[in-house]
């Protein structure tokens, strides 16, 4: 009998960044995040075991109601300069902050020392159907988006909606997190285009292919560009290099996702590795992406099973 998936969701986004606490101000001011500096998600062991043997000068975890975010500074001759990647990748491109529409989370990062990507001075309406989308960098030009919702489906002024990837084959990424995750796409659209997506990349004749896997608590969103055209992924950027380093899926079983994935020919980077926190294993997906799969100790308080669920 071949082995499912026992993949839950995701259980944290990493980010480098060049100063500490310049970033956990303006993530904890504009997306009101909560600071938590004694909360360690990331297997530290699990990162030495995979050459990630830098450690951070700090670290700390902003917690959302249904997600979190781990950033660390490592010393500037490893972590910059910064460089910024493109809206047409490829690589891990943004994480998606959603906010019902009163609450202008997208004029909250602004104040907070954001630049916008998006076109004029506020987030875009698509379609009429009260979503209003932007995308934004950080001060260390790490982008994310934010999306307004006129009638939200969370309770709560903020959301972490999901971590998005973009790639030059949107198949084979989708097959490869399908096979990672255990069902198909919950979404696809291989015909995204218009006038207000140009606003919202900042690019004029965008057209792109999307899918998405939605989870219990945030989803995974795939992006090809065809126009302007997604790039081949080169070599995989270094972990310590300011931008997202990594995502980790939580599972309830790694040894039996960890030996399923070995034997479909996924590419990990050590054997899983236990401490008291958790057990975590690295591996990149086909364009070089870094992910894990984590599993909390039971009594850690690290599970997603605690967070909000969509």
């Amino acid at each position: 009998m071949s082995k499912s998936s026992t993949v839950i969701g995701l259980n944290h986004v990493s980010l480098s960044v060049s100063d500490l606490e310049a970033s956990l101000a303006l993530y904890s001011k504009a997306a009101l995040l909560q600071i938590d500096r004694s909360k360690r998600l990331g297997n530290v062991a699990a990162e030495a075991a995979s050459g990630f043997n830098n450690a951070p000068v700090g670290r700390a975890v902003l917690a959302g109601s249904n997600g979190h975010l781990e950033l660390s500074q490592y010393e500037p001759s490893l972590a910059g300069p910064a460089e910024e990647l493109a809206v047409s990748g490829p690589g891990i491109t943004h994480v998606c902050f959603q906010s019902p529409t009163s609450q202008d989370i997208y004029g909250r990062f602004r104040e907070a020392g954001a630049s916008s990507v998006t076109r004029g001075n506020a987030p875009v309406d698509l379609g009429g159907y009260g979503v209003y989308y932007a995308y934004e960098r950080d001060t260390d030009g790490i982008m994310f988006e934010t999306e307004h919702l006129d009638q939200p489906h969370f309770e709560g002024p903020i959301w972490l909606s999901h971590v998005a990837l973009v790639t030059p084959d949107i198949d084979r990424l989708a097959d490869f997190y399908q096979n990672l995750i255990g069902f198909e796409p919950t979404r696809r659209n291989d015909t995204v285009t218009g006038p207000r997506f140009d606003e919202v990349a900042d690019y004029d004749g965008t057209f792109i292919r999307g899918a998405w896997f939605s989870m219990r608590n945030m989803q995974i969103e795939l992006w090809q560009f065809i126009n302007p055209q997604t790039p081949e992924a080169g070599e995989p950027i270094p972990f310590e290099k300011i931008g997202y380093n990594k995502f980790a899926f939580e599972v309830s079983d790694i040894q039996s996702d960890y030996q399923r994935l070995v034997e479909a020919g996924v590419e990990f980077l050590s054997e899983p590795v236990q401490t008291e926190e958790s057990s975590e294993v690295f591996g990149r997906d086909p364009d070089g992406n870094l992910f894990s799969l984590i599993q909390p100790a039971a009594d850690s308080g690290n599970s997603i099973m605690a967070l909000k669920a969509r």
